[in-house]
């Protein structure tokens, strides 16, 4: 039952072997994930360490304990600077649209770090549900999978009991074809960051004006292209910075960054250091 490391970025829902859900029990030593997002319902729970993740520029900071929950198609970035032992599991768009008929009009939230007592004891009972997954997920043990879907079905109508609302008419989920364009974006983002990226050239691959193209992906993002795009060259670039013993100057070149001030900026409103410090202190 158990899976491997899985980098993400913009995603498709996936699936465990043999389960009918995403669930991921790992250790992270540290790491940066740009903006993205999936079709699936997600939960994260903390065991150690500490999660920043962040949804329209608002950002929660994740402790043992936590458990934190993101709908279905919203954009977020997570960052984990010194690392984390986590629980993750990913609910499959196909899996709640077939238990849940009205998923499309509901939406799933809650507050992690709420200071109400009945929120806070569904929230735990979510959280028991988790760890017993988890048990079963590690030990496998003989009708395990029968046991963990049974877990699955409880944590779906506990999600829909205690944690749903009903969208307003007026605050419909994104149309469709705009997650389709945002998918093309992000996807050509992905393959061609490296390389100088035009606002024409990006536009023509949306299939809009570049001025019309502007105003969409900051209304479907919460940023601009341009912050996106340096976004997933940081996010690239940390990774390397760590993880090899490349000169900074080479690691901006092969990442597409060529303005080196701005690079500094970006790094230490992330991670509160220098690039250099930062390496030193986390190479291994």
């Amino acid at each position: 039952m158990n899976t491997g490391n899985t980098a993400l970025k913009y995603e498709n829902d996936r699936i465990t072997d043999g389960l009918d859900i995403f669930f991921w029990v790992f250790h992270d030593e540290r790491s940066f994930v740009a903006s993205h997002w999936h079709q699936a319902v997600e939960m994260m729970y903390i065991m150690e360490g500490e999660v920043d993740v962040t949804i329209n520029a608002q950002e929660t900071v994740l402790l043992p304990g936590d458990l934190f929950l993101i709908d279905s198609s919203v954009i977020h970035s997570t960052k984990s600077v010194h690392g984390n032992h986590a629980i993750l599991i990913q609910l499959p768009y196909a899996l709640l649209k077939k238990y849940i008929p009205d998923f499309d009009d509901l939406s799933f939230s809650f507050d992690c770090h709420s200071h109400n007592p009945i929120l806070n004891t569904k929230i735990m009972r979510l959280v028991d549900v988790i760890k017993k997954m988890q048990i079963i997920f590690e030990v496998d043990p003989k009708g395990g999978i029968l046991r963990f879907n049974s877990l699955v079905f409880e944590m779906l109508y506990q999600l829909y009991h205690n944690f749903s609302t009903l969208i307003p008419d007026t605050d419909l989920r994104k149309d469709e074809k705009h997650f389709d364009r945002l998918k093309l974006v992000m996807n050509y983002t992905n393959e061609h960051f490296s390389r100088p990226l035009s606002l024409d050239e990006i536009a023509d691959v949306a299939g809009f004006q570049k001025e019309y193209f502007c105003h969409f992906f900051k209304k479907n993002m919460g940023k601009t292209y341009l912050e996106y795009l340096n976004e997933i060259r940081l996010s690239h670039i940390y990774k390397d910075l760590v993880s090899t013993d490349l000169p900074l100057k080479i690691i901006l070149e092969n990442n597409g960054f060529t303005n080196y001030k701005l690079f500094r900026q970006l790094f230490y409103d992330n991670f509160h250091t220098t690039p250099g410090a930062y390496r030193k202190e986390h190479s291994s």
